[in-house]
């Protein structure tokens, strides 16, 4: 069999003659390089795609058990977010009993409540937050119940703080505001102001209260202080003076005898003198004053405390 080959630019005719063993040869070994070829393709385009569908199942694997551990720690999530809606709701049931509190103890000090208002929430304000995206959508509104508790938590300790402290300096004033009787079991025999002196009978003035009472009647300290006289002054007999931490200076005079000594500290109520009718006095009593800055002040608001 022969073959005629002609080229199509120089028009030269090449004879092919396929019953020569070259030829053959030649033929039959191109025939087997090209199904070498063939076979050797179709044998990497079936691993390749062998090998692409094992991927695709181990990467459909893997998006399912991440699809998996997603819903766990979603529902992990609402299981944490019930817990702190629950805990919220916990606080601000507290918050609210904190509130009464604070209301009763503002009414029983006799403060202002628009000083101490326990009744509004704190003021807030800011420029406008863009919302976070994704999530869900309990979230952010949980966060934002959070930072209001927050606030009303803030704002209220402080103003209890205040308020505690406000107390504090109250009470204590109280404590050291000299106040009440100076003698026991006795009654006021002399007022403080103008009146007739009771060994001239002309007009005088008299600077303190006088207090009438039985024999060996304890004299007392109206607050605490320290004793700065202790001994015996024309006029005044054996008389006692105690400074006390507000700047008022109390005064005890016709004392038969003074049972505390100068530079001596002592509280309220305790016995600074046994009542007598020494120095310029016509009978058994205690005179009290009260002085301010060395001036004689009426020791009627001192006497009303209790």
């Amino acid at each position: 069999m022969n073959f005629q080959i002609v080229s199509g630019r120089t028009g030269r005719v090449r004879h092919i003659d396929l019953a020569q063993p070259r030829t053959l040869a030649l033929c039959s070994g191109a025939a087997l390089l090209v199904l070498a070829a063939i076979f050797v393709t179709g044998l990497v385009l079936g691993r390749f795609l062998l090998g692409s569908q094992a991927e695709q199942r181990a990467f459909a694997r893997a998006i399912a058990q991440q699809q998996a551990d997603l819903q766990a720690a979603r529902g992990q999530l609402d299981g944490k977010v019930d817990a702190i809606a629950a805990r919220v709701g916990t606080l601000n049931a507290q918050l609210i009993r904190l509130d009464a509190l604070g209301r009763r103890l503002t009414d029983l000090a006799g403060l202002d409540r628009g000083e101490f208002d326990f009744d509004k929430a704190p003021p807030a304000g800011g420029p406008e937050a863009q919302e976070s995206a994704g999530g869900s959508a309990q979230v952010p509104e949980l966060a934002a119940v959070l930072d209001t508790l927050a606030l009303q938590v803030e704002d209220r300790q402080q103003q209890l703080v205040a308020l505690e402290s406000l107390l504090a300096t109250r009470q204590l004033d109280q404590r050291i505001m000299p106040g009440g009787l100076p003698l026991i079991g006795g009654w006021i025999s002399s007022h403080f102001g103008h009146r007739s002196d009771p060994f001239t009978g002309r007009g005088a003035f008299h600077s303190g209260v006088d207090f009438a009472g039985p024999a060996n009647a304890k004299v007392i300290a109206v607050g605490p202080g320290e004793v700065s006289f202790s001994g015996f002054k024309s006029g005044y007999g054996n008389v006692v003076e105690i400074t006390h931490p507000t700047g008022y200076v109390t005064r005890y005079g016709h004392n038969s005898r003074n049972l505390v000594r100068a530079g001596q500290t002592v509280q309220k109520n305790t016995p600074i003198a046994v009542i007598g009718s020494t120095g310029r006095s016509t009978g058994r009593h205690v005179h009290f004053e009260v002085l301010r800055d060395g001036n004689a002040l009426n020791p009627k608001k001192f006497l009303a405390s209790p």
